[in-house]
């Protein structure tokens, strides 16, 4: 058996693997019905968690959105959790307070930083132990949220009995040609988010929508060695939660009025910034549907890209690649557009064929540098070679 052979026949057995994760996101896509929350009256007292450093110019926008929730006041608390900020940030939120007296809202500091890079982690650790809420809430000092987010949660999580709710997420304003790729970009990973969700095997979240009971946290947050890490905060956290309580416990919550919206980034500099971070987590892995799912998503995408490029020398190879990424773009598009047609963008879809070729590229590069190189993040300098010690 030659080389060749033997490349070819790993290609496709790796090729199949990822095809039939696919479709098992298309079957858990297909299979999700979007909620529709009732007129019942809430009970569940709420904590509003939101990490923020140097969040002047977004902050504001955050609370408004916040103050303007039809859920009941009594009922929730806001702890916004300052990351050290050097700019207006700790002022503006002072300044809300003292403006909105009616809004149970609070500024802390965050602990203090250890011997790590876990900025965000330790953020939400500190509002969660400044909070008193019997449901979590967490999202970013720069989304903003329909009036009806809050209730939209509750009331699945009254309905459900989930321990961690996953919630929708989508860029918004996008006005370049670069952010609206983003955001068909990022459909494609809140296909894979809501798709696995519902089957059961969750692999992806999003901090800036997602919500958990205190209990479960309380429970799992020190059972793994997850501060070492600078990013994760949600995805170590689902992890643990699935562990402890079974896959049935987490859950994605389908509903347009609970969608949170933020901005694309707008540069090349901060996108990949961006997704290094996201990708700095992965040697923290526990949960092997994710690492398998993570390891087989780069291992196609690496070689297809690696075919395509080797398909220059021989029309054989350029044929069998360009076949793998037919079937790789019929396969995902259905539970994309499903996701589109919930954010109400499918305006976007002529951009689905040049970001299925980019992501080629970026996820193969990513895969390789998100563990060896550093990167900015909120000014500062995060090395993911750094050899933290155990809080």
């Amino acid at each position: 058996m030659t080389a060749l052979t033997i490349f070819c026949t790993g290609f496709v057995v790796i090729s199949s693997i990822y095809f039939f994760i696919i479709i098992l996101i298309n079957v858990g896509i297909f299979r999700l019905k979007r909620f529709v929350r009732t007129a019942d009256r809430p009970l569940t007292m709420i904590s509003i968690i939101i990490p923020a450093r140097n969040e002047e110019e977004n902050i504001g926008h955050c609370l408004r959105d916040l103050e303007s929730q039809d859920y009941p006041p009594h009922l929730v608390e806001v702890v916004v959790v300052n990351d050290h900020s050097t700019d207006l940030t700790e002022e503006r939120v002072s300044g809300f307070a003292q403006s909105h007296p009616s809004m149970n809202l609070r500024l802390i500091l965050t602990g203090a930083p250890g011997n790590d890079q876990a900025f965000k982690k330790r953020s939400i650790r500190s509002g969660v132990d400044a909070s008193s809420g019997d449901l979590i809430i967490t999202t970013d000092a720069d989304t903003r949220l329909k009036p009806g987010w809050i209730s939209s949660m509750v009331d699945f999580y009254e309905r459900q009995d989930p321990k961690m709710i996953i919630g929708p997420v989508a860029f918004h304003e996008e006005t370049s040609f670069f952010e609206r790729l983003q955001s068909m970009e990022f459909f494609g990973l809140m296909a894979a988010t809501a798709g696995s969700c519902n089957m059961r095997f969750p692999i992806m979240c999003n901090g800036a929508n997602l919500a958990f009971e205190r209990k479960a946290y309380l429970e799992t947050r020190d059972s793994e060695d997850d501060l070492r890490y600078p990013s994760g905060d949600d995805l170590f956290l689902m992890m643990k939660i699935r562990k402890k309580y079974g896959a049935k416990s987490v859950k994605y919550l389908f509903a347009e009025e609970a969608m949170v919206s933020t901005k694309a980034k707008k540069t090349l500099r901060e996108f990949f910034s961006q997704r290094l971070r996201w990708v700095s987590k992965s040697r923290g892995y526990t949960d092997h549907v994710v690492m398998a799912v993570a390891i087989i998503t780069w291992l196609f995408n690496f070689l297809l890209l690696s075919t395509l490029v080797a398909g220059i020398f021989s029309l054989h190879v350029l044929f069998f690649s360009l076949f793998l990424l037919g079937i790789k773009m019929i396969l995902e598009v259905p539970a994309v557009f499903r996701i589109m047609a919930l954010y109400g963008k499918t305006r976007l879809w002529y951009l689905y064929p040049v970001t299925q070729v980019l992501n080629l590229v970026y996820v193969s590069l990513i895969g390789i540098l998100g563990n060896a190189v550093s990167y900015e993040w909120k000014g500062r300098k995060i090395s993911p070679l750094k050899r933290n010690t155990r809080e």
